[in-house]
């Protein structure tokens, strides 16, 4: 019984190492890394009722799909958590349009997240694999500065 609590305490505990030693790129990081990897200004824009669905990468990173095959990311201007684990969110933008830039927001229950940048892509998979594209630039990066 005693082995049974020291291995699930050390398996809890590799867990929460894990967790720590890997931390989410912040909202300027991964903006950075997204305009890099596409070569856009993060300007994009979208009308809010062509919004067929969304879900968030992380507290920073929502991916939202476009009623006609089109697939933006979103990266806000500082962390919301509240994205992470909410089933509805509103879009607001200026007049019928919804634009990266920092005046249009995702609003959740918990408050209002302003939206720094706004990426355009042609289908869901490019979308995601310019995502991870980004993380690696991240990941490489502070790897280097740790070397």
């Amino acid at each position: 019984m005693s082995f049974l609590k020291v291995a699930l305490s050390l398996g809890v505990a590799m867990f929460l190492y894990a967790c720590v030693s890997t931390p989410i790129p912040t909202p300027n990081q991964i903006n950075a890394a997204l305009a890099e990897v596409t070569g856009q200004n993060g300007r994009a824009c979208m009308y809010e009722r062509d919004i067929s669905g969304y879900a968030a990468f992380n507290d920073s990173v929502v991916s939202v799909s476009a009623k006609f095959r089109k697939h933006y990311l979103l990266v806000t201007l500082y962390r919301c958590p509240a994205m992470e684990s909410t089933s509805v969110a509103l879009f607001q933008g200026s007049f019928t349009e919804f634009c990266g830039g920092g005046r249009d927001w995702v609003i959740t229950r918990d408050g209002r997240c302003p939206i720094q940048s706004m990426y355009e892509f042609d289908d869901r998979q490019a979308a995601f694999d310019a995502h991870n594209q980004a993380e690696a630039i991240i990941q490489g990066a502070k790897k280097a500065e740790e070397d």
